[in-house]
């Protein structure tokens, strides 16, 4: 019953004027930008030089500046003070008039923060695969629940609070009350599950943001339907990622929503849109933003129709496209649903936009935007630039359709988690896992799984045009690889050191093998090896494959260059046929302990 009610509607909803409803926790969800329950202020995360702005909701100025280091992302109000999730620290940090204080929890970054109770939040520690519950009160950890697939976002409605499993491809339901319990002793679990999408070969991505609507108490989603492998007879000339076939391009965003599944287009005009990054419903009405185009659609979709045709033939209506500038990653909408504020990210801005301005058929600019100068401490203008363009579909030389960014399959220069079948006129078939966009960097160098690239920018071009279908012309491949190059691995938790050491010892042993290729500094010897046990899948096979580095290898899940191992545990055993990839069918259980948290640890 659950399960159905979940299904029967799903988008993305930063919520209107309540937004913290923190405080009394109706709904909520996280997200970059949240609105005072006054209405009068503003709160937005600034990753870009690790600061966290309030604004006057008006005037769209800054009235405060506060410096929130470790890449800050998701924020939640509450009566006295804001929490923020920051991905690249393990601590949230706790604004109040006093100043900044670090809540410590067990993940490396967090990527979402959500208000359970008035004195509760939930963080969402992706890469870990956990849930994190914080009395901010006492600003402690109350609890950890794992939680599996890359938690990236949350929200709560009622007694329901809804997690995403971004790598998965699902949307899970917990009970507020049982997180939120002083019970530690009881680890609650999730009572149920929706898939987002079921079609054999394709996939659900990058489940990002989350909201749900007061009425009914039911989440929203969207995210990314991949053709990642459905036919493996599709003529090479078709095309890669960026091709569009009969209407059908083979990466699509998609709602699960009252209003219905398809809404995109991909027609040349200056309405394409992909690469939803935030969504907000309120009074019938719903906005996506969207990332890789820079736009924001407003779609009709009262609550209470009839249950959503997730694969409908005909994009759904639309009441306007707003054009909002570089990268928007977060929406919070006035009450009646009649005006958004839009975190634009990449541009250090924030747009109003507004519904009831007069009509018109091609897209609209925002009613006003407020940029702000970074702090010198920000990221390079080289890198800031590559970011642009990582995450560009608009620039024709980059892909001609709208349909993909270099984003799209390496997600904040992450991975997406998926294994692609390949095929195109210059690229033999192949079936490969996505590897991280960091690896692009000079000391891991060469690149892609059989070691074809020993330069990023050269790299990055083929990948242009023979994936995304682009000329290259006029693309800065510098920056992108400056971007690529500046990107930082994960680093997980160290829970256990005196396991992590006694792992570091099996992992330096002769008999066992491993430092023999992955060693040194970057964890590789940057050769190639016949490591990989054959298999029945030709595209799948590979003579030998260039050696991977270990960094971040505990957030890179599934493993190996097909994707066929799981866990970490299984590249040790069940996929290392032979002992080829290091000796390890002599180690103990203790042994292979160990060495598991030691190489999840680097």
């Amino acid at each position: 019953m659950r399960a159905a009610r979940l299904a029967a509607v799903v988008a993305l909803v930063a919520c209107a004027d309540a937004t913290p409803a923190a405080v009394t926790v109706s709904v909520a969800a996280s997200s970059s930008i949240a609105r005072t329950t006054d209405g009068a202020a503003l709160w937005v995360t600034s990753p870009d030089d690790a600061r966290v702005h309030r604004l006057d909701a008006s005037t769209l100025t800054v009235t405060r500046s506060v410096t929130v280091d470790g890449a800050p992302e998701s924020l939640a109000l509450f009566e006295g003070g804001v929490l923020v999730a920051r991905a690249r620290r393990g601590a949230l940090a706790w604004i109040d008039d006093a100043g900044v204080r670090d809540v410590p929890i067990p993940c490396g970054g967090a990527r979402a923060v959500v208000a359970l109770t008035a004195t509760r939040a939930l963080a969402a520690c992706p890469f870990e695969d956990r849930l994190v519950v914080v009395d901010v009160a006492a600003q402690r950890v109350v609890r950890v629940v794992p939680s599996t697939g890359r938690p990236t976002a949350l929200a709560v409605a009622g007694g329901d609070v809804f997690v995403s499993a971004s790598r998965l491809g699902r949307v899970r339901t917990w009970s507020r009350d049982a997180l939120a319990s002083d019970d530690v002793l009881r680890t609650p679990t999730a009572r149920a599950e929706v898939s987002l999408e079921s079609r054999a070969g394709f996939a659900a991505s990058q489940v990002d943001a989350l909201a749900a609507v007061s009425i009914g108490g039911a989440a929203l989603a969207a995210w990314q339907s991949v053709d990642r492998d459905s036919d493996r007879t599709r003529p090479a000339a078709r095309g890669g990622y960026g091709a569009v076939f009969e209407d059908r391009p083979r990466i699509e965003p998609r709602l699960l929503a009252p209003c219905g599944g398809r809404y995109a287009r991909f027609d040349g005009s200056a309405a394409v849109t992909s690469g939803p990054s935030a969504l907000a419903w309120a009074a019938g009405i719903l906005w996506v933003a969207h990332r890789y185009t820079d736009t924001v659609a407003v779609i009709p979709c009262p609550a209470g129709a009839s249950s959503p045709s997730t694969f409908a033939s005909a994009p759904a209506p639309r009441l306007a496209t707003f054009r909002t500038g570089r990268g928007p990653r977060g929406l919070v909408l006035s009450a009646d649903g009649r005006r958004a504020w839009v975190d634009v990210g990449f541009d250090h801005a924030v747009a109003l936009l507004d519904l009831d301005a007069p009509a018109r058929t091609e897209p609209r600019d925002a009613s006003a935007t407020q940029r702000r100068a970074l702090s010198p401490d920000a990221a390079p203008d080289a890198v800031l630039r590559g970011r642009n363009l990582f995450h560009d579909a608009v620039d024709t030389h980059l892909t001609p359709s709208g349909v993909v960014a270099c984003a799209t399959c390496h997600p904040e220069g992450d991975d997406d988690g998926l294994t692609w079948f390949l095929h195109t006129t210059n690229v033999p078939r192949k079936l490969r896992r996505t590897p991280p966009a960091w690896g692009a960097r000079a000391d891991l160098a060469p690149f892609h799984w059989d070691g074809e690239f020993s330069d990023a920018e050269r790299l990055t071009r083929v990948a242009i045009t023979e994936l995304m279908g682009g000329d290259g012309l006029l693309v800065d491949t510098g920056a992108m690889a400056a971007y690529m190059a500046w990107l930082a691995p994960r680093r997980a938790v160290a829970d256990d050191a005196s396991q992590i050491a006694a792992g570091a010892a099996v992992f330096a042993r002769a008999d066992v093998g491993c430092a023999t290729c992955h060693r040194g500094d970057a964890l590789t010897d940057r050769l190639a090896h016949a490591v990989v046990p054959d298999t029945s899948d030709a595209d799948a096979r590979m003579a030998a494959v260039d050696t991977p580095s270990l960094r971040g290898v505990f957030a890179r899940a599934p493993h190996l260059h097909d994707g066929r191992a799981p866990t970490l545990r299984a590249v040790l055993t069940t996929h290392n046929v032979g002992d080829t990839h290091g000796r390890t069918s002599q180690l103990s259980a203790t042994e292979l302990d160990a060495l598991e948290a030691y190489v999840r640890s680097r």
